[in-house]
């Protein structure tokens, strides 16, 4: 079940080549075997992708996730939060021969400017977790240390840093530094993540008995021109990606029963 799981995060999002080439063959062959319907199923999938891809369709499919967050301005709405968590999104790797550079991915570096930012917010008290392992079967570096190395980069101390490279999946996320923190005796922490990662986060990590405050990620980078509302672009398009694929967790999590209580689902 957990390969299966894995091997979908991966193989049906909009942006994966072998999903878009499935979706066209089944349109092709549909052209042959039952042209009316292969024509609709084409037109359909155009206007599917065209959707998705224009500021419009992203900002519809974007907006009920990232209803009712934003980034913290004011450092009293951190309270008494002595932590900074940031998740990240995944990141890149080139390997030729013996040697490899990894680097996180747009929407991780995104998380990891909020993080920054938020430090400077706080006058460089809190501590940074950042999170993340070692996602695919070729990976060689944990999510955590890229991460790490560039918030680094950002001038945040590196003895303000506390690196989790273990955990793959955001309910892992949420039990091992949750216990990390309490360890050290924090309850209350800032949370970074994207606008659309946020309500999953949120609620997996209340499920553990943490007490979170939200500070959202740019799901984008800032330009200075506006695309129009109805022409593709990619930063729409990976917004969108990132929107769906966050409507599917939601719904795997809470069928997994992972944004219960704790003390409800018993002994873990």
């Amino acid at each position: 079940m957990t390969d299966l799981v894995n091997w979908a995060k991966v193989a049906l999002r909009l942006g994966n080549i072998a999903f878009l080439v499935a979706i066209l063959s089944i349109g092709a062959a549909l052209l042959f075997l039952r042209p009316r319907w292969g024509r609709r199923w084409m037109v359909a999938v155009t206007l599917a992708y065209w959707f998705v891809s224009t500021p419009l369709g992203s900002s519809l499919l974007v907006a009920p996730l990232a209803h009712g967050y934003h980034s913290i301005e004011d450092p009293g709405e951190a309270g008494s939060a002595s932590a900074i968590v940031v998740l990240g999104s995944g990141i890149s790797e080139l390997v030729a021969g013996s040697e490899a550079l990894a680097y996180p991915d747009d929407s991780t570096t995104l998380r990891v400017l909020e993080a920054a930012r938020v430090f400077r917010l706080l006058e460089g008290r809190p501590i940074v977790v950042v999170s993340g392992g070692i996602t695919s079967v070729d990976q060689r570096t944990p999510e955590g240390e890229v991460t790490a190395d560039a918030l680094e980069r950002l001038r945040v101390p590196r003895d303000h840093l506390v690196i989790e490279n273990v955990s793959r999946t955001t309910h892992e996320q949420a039990i091992i530094i949750t216990r990390l923190l309490r360890s050290r005796g924090i309850d209350r922490f800032v949370l970074v993540t994207s606008p659309t990662h946020m309500p999953r986060s949120v609620a997996v990590f209340r499920a553990q008995g943490a007490e979170v405050v939200a500070s959202v990620a740019h799901l984008a980078p800032d330009h200075s021109q506006s695309p129009p509302f109805l022409m593709p672009n990619q930063d729409s398009f990976a917004a969108s990606d990132e929107a769906l694929y966050d409507y599917a967790g939601t719904v795997y999590y809470w069928a997994r029963g992972w944004f219960r209580p704790v003390a409800a689902q018993g002994s873990r």
